[in-house]
């Protein structure tokens, strides 16, 4: 009986010993993931994690320049950042990001109204000067 408990026994304790060695190879894959790079933000050059979020970085920014982070929009070549981390945005190591100030542009909806107003009024009196 215990030559046949320990052939039972065998490969559920193979199978632990093989779960436990890929365990400790993990936090080796996780160290070369989380590699520090160097980025560069207009002029001002940054050390951060490959696996930063794109809101820690805008922080880092608002710190140095004091510009508000909400008004941060980073650009990598043509790509927009817009959320998540750096390595999932395509962000390598020593690429120069562009620093763009997100403003909402156009007029006050209620000058707007009113110069829509006024441009229909004389559109009418010229239609009717036409006549």
């Amino acid at each position: 009986p215990v030559l046949q408990l320990t052939s039972i026994l065998e490969p559920l304790i193979i199978s632990a010993v093989c779960s436990l060695e890929k365990r400790f190879e993990q936090p080796e894959i996780i160290q070369a993931i989380t590699e520090t790079m160097q980025i560069f933000v207009n002029s001002d050059a940054y050390t951060v994690e490959a696996d930063a979020s794109v809101e820690s970085i805008k922080a880092m920014i608002e710190n140095k320049t004091f510009v508000p982070a909400h008004l941060i929009r980073l650009v990598n070549g043509a790509e927009v950042l817009e959320g998540g981390s750096l390595a999932g945005n395509g962000v390598e190591d020593e690429d120069t990001l562009t620093m763009l100030l997100d403003v909402n542009g156009g007029m006050r909806k209620k000058w707007k109204k009113k110069r829509m107003r006024r441009l229909r009024r004389k559109r009418r009196k010229m239609r009717q000067r036409a006549r």
